[in-house]
């Protein structure tokens, strides 16, 4: 599936990987995470044995590599199968390895790389939203039936508040006419919902797919966007706080579960229903002032995408 060239990607919370294998489906593409056992470093591959084909997302950790769930061959992280178990011969042949995908873990999450190959360090720094800095969160999971560009654009999107949530978050947005001022950031744009006159709320996105809204300085919600396939995208929402309370992380995350459900199962069917479902795709929908966000979030894409790479398996 489409993805745009030269970007990091989060697409897993770290709170998903242990000393487990774990599998998530990503970009079309089923992949194997885990965490050594022996340096904790996140390691991701394709979810295949070249054995025999089975799914080494079945299989366990051994020290810093993974081992088959069907005959016990063992991966290192660069993907050169280090052992052979049911071979009394100790030679492993070149072609028996695998090609590792580029992670990176930060800010509580794992970033993939999507892009040409190049030696890590020369990879360009994970995106960063800087009014999260020094925050704790609360995280929340939920899958979007819908491509992750329409996703995005939703959230992006002020102007459907008093309609698709007029019984939550939209309830005392009694005005429908919505006026937007925009900023330009490296990477992305800001967006400033006016209210008579004054900047009320502030959404701020990063591409390829980080989304944060601050109500208020004590109230700020994020987003990233993981795509799955071409229709169905995890979502990883936040909400931040500062206040260094013990025990108060499980609070936070009963909430952001609660308040995203609330809000987010009412988007469910109206980003379902949107067609084409790839902004790509788009060719005649009419834009109005009120999308501006949408517009910046289009030119962005658009211009990401027009050479965009296409990563092989």
């Amino acid at each position: 599936m489409e993805a745009a060239p030269g970007h990091w990607y989060p697409v897993l919370s770290s709170r998903q990987i242990s000393k487990r294998p774990f599998a998530a489906t990503r970009f079309g593409q089923k992949l194997v995470f885990w965490r050594g056992a022996d340096d904790g470093q996140i390691v991701c591959m394709p979810d295949r044995c070249p054995h025999r084909g089975a799914a080494l997302s079945l299989g366990r950790v051994r020290g810093n590599a993974i081992a088959c769930p069907f005959h016990g061959l063992e991966f290192a992280p660069n993907g050169h199968c280090t052992r052979i178990p049911v071979e009394a011969d100790p030679h492993i042949p070149e072609e028996l390895c695998i090609r590792p995908l580029s992670v990176h873990e930060q800010n509580g999450y794992v970033w993939l790389w999507r892009g040409p190959e190049t030696a890590a360090d020369s990879l360009p720094p994970v995106p960063e939203h800087s009014m999260l800095a020094g925050r704790r969160f609360g995280e929340s999971l939920s899958i979007w039936p819908a491509h992750y560009t329409r996703c995005i654009e939703n959230v992006c999107d002020y102007s459907h508040l008093p309609f698709v949530h007029r019984t939550t978050i939209g309830l005392f947005k009694r005005n429908t006419h919505t006026q937007i001022e925009m900023e330009s950031l490296a990477g992305g744009f800001r967006a400033y919902l006016m209210n008579k006159g004054k900047r009320h709320q502030c959404l701020e996105f990063l591409y390829p797919n980080m989304w944060v809204l601050r109500v208020v300085d004590f109230n700020i919600m994020s987003a990233v966007f993981a795509p799955i396939d071409d229709h169905t995208t995890q979502v990883y929402g936040r909400t931040y706080y500062r206040l260094p309370v013990p025990g108060l992380r499980p609070l936070m995350d009963a909430y952001t579960r609660l308040s995203q459900f609330l809000v987010f199962r009412e988007d469910f069917p109206i980003v379902a229903s949107q067609t084409p479902g790839n902004v790509s795709d788009v060719k005649d929908e009419k834009l109005l002032p009120s999308d501006a966000p949408v517009i910046a979030y289009r030119k962005l894409h658009r211009t990401f995408t027009n050479n965009r790479f296409e990563q092989t398996d």
